[in-house]
């Protein structure tokens, strides 16, 4: 594909839309005939980001808006979720400690861990009372 298409998603910052997330997610990156490997690692950055969305950026109000928008690229995917809760970048967030069994292990905190893993580029900004995080995936198979 040599021209860039895009689509975006507006939805409300509650956890039942993550299923209006998966369906529209799923027919775009089919539409798009993204493999496989790289449908699989925009599906997990998007799922992380936006569940940490929900649960942190506004809990008191449910109804405000998330857009996630996503762009295909020759060489890749690129995903913008932009909100307007409270300022956070995950980006700084301190890195994942990995536990020696699972006596130590902790259930939080691996949700920007895979982001970062997943993701090849990712960059965050607050503009005008806005969260916004863009995540790259490069294209695989």
């Amino acid at each position: 594909m040599s021209a860039e298409t895009q689509d975006t998603l507006v939805i409300e910052t509650r956890l039942a839309e993550l299923a209006r997330v998966e369906r529209w997610l799923a027919g775009l990156l089919q539409d798009w005939k993204v493999s496989p490997e790289t449908r699989f690692a925009v599906d997990l950055v998007i799922n992380e980001a936006v569940t940490n969305v929900i649960g942190y950026a506004h809990p008191e109000d449910p109804t405000r808006e998330t857009r996630i928008s996503l762009t295909d690229r020759p060489d890749a995917i690129v995903v913008e979720i932009l909100d307007t809760g409270t300022a956070f970048n995950p980006l700084e967030a301190p890195a994942m400690i990995v536990s020696k069994d699972l006596d130590e292990a902790s259930i939080g905190g691996r949700g920007i861990h895979l982001i970062k893993s997943f993701a090849d580029n990712y960059s965050y900004s607050r503009v005008s009372g806005h969260n916004h995080l863009t995540l790259a995936i490069h294209k695989k198979g």
